[in-house]
């Protein structure tokens, strides 16, 4: 039911849902750069393929949590028009039904349903933040040699480590229980010692086969 005022959407919610739609442009192009990985996150080893053109890098995640914004925004234009009776001759782009959806606030607060639009646009914007968010850099002091032995490993480093030092296929559960147990030295949160576990590795093999 409407509140005293007449509006499905308070007023101080309406004012909630434009400050919103006010950050969209600002994360479109944070979406579109991901989505792309045109940035520095996309650097990396280059893929021989026999030619001289590389791939095109993309995003899977961060193009449908874009997909979900941009599908969120044209339901409310579409559902505002149908009750409102109004026509949107606008662009499909994201930008585009933000700015609308911003413009005919009011007719949006008017319309049954709305009380709604506030949390469903919210939760998509969040998921698209989630999409362009940059992981925290682990920063650990490194040794000039970058060898293997020397270096901090994460754990699926480490399993493709052991497997190019000794042919033997880890499984991760294992790799998560030497951590645990303390078999495995811990250089930094998240990095692991190469030696270390190639010598717990090696004294197990030893007591299989003295067992």
């Amino acid at each position: 039911m409407t509140n005293v005022d007449g509006y499905w959407l308070p007023r101080h919610d309406q004012d909630k849902l434009i400050e919103l739609l006010d950050q969209i442009p600002a994360l479109v192009e944070d979406l579109a750069i991901t989505i792309a990985k045109q940035d520095r996150m996309s650097s990396g080893p280059k893929i021989a393929n026999g030619s001289d053109e590389q791939p095109l890098p993309f995003d899977e995640n961060a193009a449908q949590a874009a997909d979900e914004l941009n599908h969120e925004l044209a339901r409310w234009v579409r559902h505002t028009c149908e009750q409102r009776h109004l026509t949107y001759d606008g662009r499909d782009d994201t930008i585009t039904l933000a700015a609308w959806l911003k413009r005919w606030i009011i007719a949006l607060a008017l319309t049954e349903g709305s009380e709604e639009a506030p949390h469903d646009i919210r939760l998509a914007v969040r998921q698209a933040r989630q999409a362009v968010d940059r992981p925290r850099e682990k920063h650990i002091e490194r040794p000039p040699d970058e060898s293997l032995d020397v270096v901090g490993l994460t754990k699926d480093e480490l399993r493709e480590a052991i497997y190019a030092r000794t042919g033997q296929r880890i499984p991760r559960k294992h790799i998560d229980n030497w951590i645990r147990r303390e078999h495995i030295t811990t250089i930094e949160p998240g990095y692991y010692s190469l030696p270390s576990a190639l010598d717990y590795l090696a004294r197990r093999d030893q007591e299989k086969m003295s067992a």
